[in-house]
């Protein structure tokens, strides 16, 4: 842990862990209302002051808080759901594994900022999807693949089950997200693109993101969840832009 922070330091500077944290805060807060956000957060921040740790730290910090909300919230899942879009993931997160080993570290900040305002762009054009098993199917490849390859495997599921009671949606893709990121561990571990300092900075992450999941009912009491969507929304696209700057300059 203290490895992985003193490397975050060294990269980004005081003002960039400082935008970290409150982002990954942010985004504890969104995915605990909404059951999505934490990923889409901070992964922007991450992309412009030390893109040298994802995907990894990201899916480490977000495992604690996913497993958490799949425990607790457990009475609501959907269970056919979560298994189909769980086996779904497994050939996208092959490709996503793929895709890090073989992109350097611009054209992963590019893939970042393409997945980040493609999903933006999405939601913001309120795109009503009918949920079905087969396109959960293709939701859930698509998400292997980003998340695998970005941390960001949330966008596309998101955008399905955009109009889906939020009480099914937390714990149903709490638990496609646990079994997702301990594959995609797992899956970059065995080619080498899993990092012991990724995993330190993914454990200070999680403690960020588990500050969120404390302050979230204040929260939640004063500020509806379509309002957080709509921050967390503004800021990807806001840090989707600026990842992408970073890329094409680098």
């Amino acid at each position: 842990m203290f490895e992985g922070l003193i490397t975050l330091v060294a990269a980004a500077g005081v003002a960039g862990v400082a935008l970290v944290v409150v982002a990954t805060l942010m985004g504890g807060i969104a995915q605990s209302t909404v059951g999505f956000g934490a990923a889409f957060a901070s992964v922007p921040a991450l992309a412009l002051v030390a893109p040298e740790l994802l995907p990894g730290a990201v899916l480490t910090g977000m495992l604690p808080l996913t497993a958490w909300m799949a425990v607790i919230e457990r009475r609501h899942l959907d269970r056919p759901a979560a298994l189909r879009l769980s086996l779904a993931r497994v050939p996208g997160i092959v490709i996503g594994t793929a895709i890090v080993v073989a992109a350097d570290v611009q054209w992963l900040t590019l893939i970042v900022a393409v997945v980040l305002l493609t999903a933006v762009a999405a939601s913001a054009m309120g795109w009503r999807i009918a949920v079905t098993p087969a396109r959960e199917w293709v939701a859930g490849v698509v998400s292997g693949t980003t998340g695998a390859a970005t941390a960001l495997g949330g966008p596309p599921l998101a955008l399905l089950y955009r109009h889906r009671d939020p009480a099914v949606v937390r714990p149903t893709l709490a638990v496609v997200w646990v079994v997702g990121i301990v594959l995609t561990l797992t899956s970059l571990g065995v080619a080498g693109e899993y990092t012991v300092v990724q995993a330190g900075a993914g454990a200070v992450l999680s403690l960020v993101v588990l500050c969120g999941l404390l302050v979230s009912r204040p929260v939640i009491a004063r500020v509806s969840p379509s309002a957080i969507r709509t921050a967390v929304l503004w800021w990807a696209g806001v840090g989707g832009v600026a990842a992408l700057v970073r890329a094409l300059l680098l």
